[in-house]
Formats: C-alpha cells, sequence, structure tokens
C-alpha cells in the first residue's frame, strides 16, 4: 500500500455519559462521508511532510506539530522514517475529525509497510477519534473513543454546513459543565442530537444560525457534529438535499454521501 484516504467524521448523536480520569466519555453514533484527506508515500530524502493540496483557511504551520506528535508515536512502535505526500480535504475547527484523518492516513501507510497492525492503544494515543476513523463507515463509539461498534451501513445523502468562525474543542465542553451544574442544559429530543450543541451556540452563534436556516428550509434531521462548528442534516432523498442546498446559499456548504468501512484498498 502506497497511498490511502480517510473520509470526514460526522455525529448522528452525541451524549456525554460521564467523565473518566479526567476525560468526558460519550456515546455516540457517527458516519463516514465522502469529504477526504489523504496520504501517500513518498520515496528519497526529503521533508517528512509535503502538502500538495489544503483547504481554502488552512494554516499548516498550527498543524505541524500535531503531525510531528503522530509521527513520533508511530516511528516508535514500527520504527523506519517514512516521507508521506499530504492532500487535506477536511477543514480543521468543524467537529468533523479534521485533525486526525491524517493521523489514520498515516498509521494505516506505516502499518502496511511495517507488517505490523498498530494497537487499539496506539490508535487512541494518536487522538480519540483515530481508532474510528482507521475503520470508517457507521459505528456506535463510547468511552473516549476507544470502543468502535460497527454497525450496518446505511446509504445517505448529506448536507455540511460551515458557519463562519470555529468551536474550540476544550471550550465546548468546558461551557457544557458550566451549563450542567447551573441546571441550564435543554433535553434531548429526537434521534438527531448532540449534547455540546447549546455550549457551542454560546461560544459562536453562528453555529445556531445555521442550524435554524437548515430548520427553516424543511430539514428535519439536523445535528451539529462533534464539538462544532460544521451543522449537517441528513435529507431523505436527492431531491430534498439539492432543495436545502439551494435554500442555504450564504453558507459555505457542501454534499456528500455517507461511506462504508474501509476496505483496504
Amino acid at each position: 500500500m502506497k497511498r490511502t484516504k480517510t473520509g470526514a467524521k460526522v455525529n448522528l448523536s452525541l451524549a456525554i455519559t460521564g467523565k473518566r480520569d479526567g476525560l468526558h466519555t460519550l456515546d455516540m453514533r457517527v458516519c463516514t462521508v465522502s469529504l477526504f484527506d489523504g496520504a501517500e508515500l513518498l520515496a528519497g530524502e526529503g521533508e517528512r511532510f509535503v502538502f500538495r493540496s489544503v483547504p481554502d483557511g488552512f494554516e499548516q504551520e498550527r498543524f505541524i506539530p500535531r503531525l510531528e506528535d503522530v509521527y513520533a508515536k508511530l516511528q516508535a512502535a514500527f520504527g523506519g522514517s517514512p516521507r508521506f505526500a499530504l492532500d487535506k480535504g477536511i477543514s480543521s475547527g468543524a467537529g468533523l475529525g479534521g485533525s486526525s484523518a491524517l493521523a489514520a492516513c498515516m498509521a494505516r501507510l506505516w502499518a502496511a509497510e511495517s507488517g505490523v497492525m498498530p494497537s487499539e492503544d496506539l490508535l487512541l494515543s494518536l487522538g480519540s477519534d483515530v481508532p474510528y476513523m482507521y475503520r470508517g463507515g457507521d459505528a456506535r463509539v463510547t468511552g473516549v473513543g476507544e470502543r468502535v461498534q460497527p454497525l450496518p451501513f446505511c446509504g445517505r445523502e448529506v448536507l455540511i454546513l460551515f458557519p463562519e468562525g470555529e468551536v474550540d474543542t476544550a471550550s465546548a465542553y468546558a461551557e457544557y459543565d458550566r451549563m450542567k451544574a447551573a441546571g441550564e442544559l435543554p433535553e434531548r429530543t429526537g434521534e438527531f442530537f448532540n449534547d455540546l450543541f447549546a455550549p457551542a451556540v454560546r461560544l459562536n452563534a453562528r453555529v445556531g444560525e445555521a442550524y435554524d436556516r437548515l430548520r427553516a428550509a424543511g430539514a428535519r434531521n439536523v445535528v451539529m457534529t462533534g464539538s462544532g462548528s460544521a451543522v449537517c442534516a441528513f435529507p431523505e432523498s436527492e431531491d430534498e438535499c439539492a432543495g436545502l442546498f439551494a435554500a442555504t446559499e450564504g453558507f459555505r456548504r457542501v454534499r456528500v454521501r455517507t461511506m462504508p468501512a474501509y476496505d483496504g484498498n
């Protein structure tokens, strides 16, 4: 294997179930969509990371320390000093696993080169989303990301809106804790929900504006993914997706489809 790609993670639901060792534990339903980061092994000498494509607004310098940390952990586990060409298609700070997708790509390629499969502990050390994103597909993810239960694949249309601004993950969880202590959290309703939505709206009101626009346009299944800021609608047909896309002009948005679990190709 010389190249691979990892699809973005989208939440259908996110429930905060408690805390363990200072980290929030979760119970989530997630799926993979056709918005990708990719990596390819490079031959010869040179820089460890060569970016071939990046999304608008991507700050490569801020992302390099994250890649260096992942590289050091994979090198300790597998040995060697491979080089990677990277294609960044998933926006960071949107709740789509944008900080973990390249880690999953690098782990997959490095494991294939070494002939050693990564342990669950190694994948988790690369980021809480990495154990899931290494495999992808429909799944239930619990704990702090270490337990991944595959679910039957469901082909879906998905419309993702990107409100202006980001939502800092640590700040979202801190606001959740504050709101919970103050009794300010709304009750969960329906199949599509996210316990971090109300805290995220407190931190970035545009998240709520994106949600409201989709609901006003007739979307029934709407949920913020991760800690935000992206908001997703799950239309029931291509026609409905096209209508929602037209009705949300003014937002940066993308139409995607859900993808099955990674099959090794």
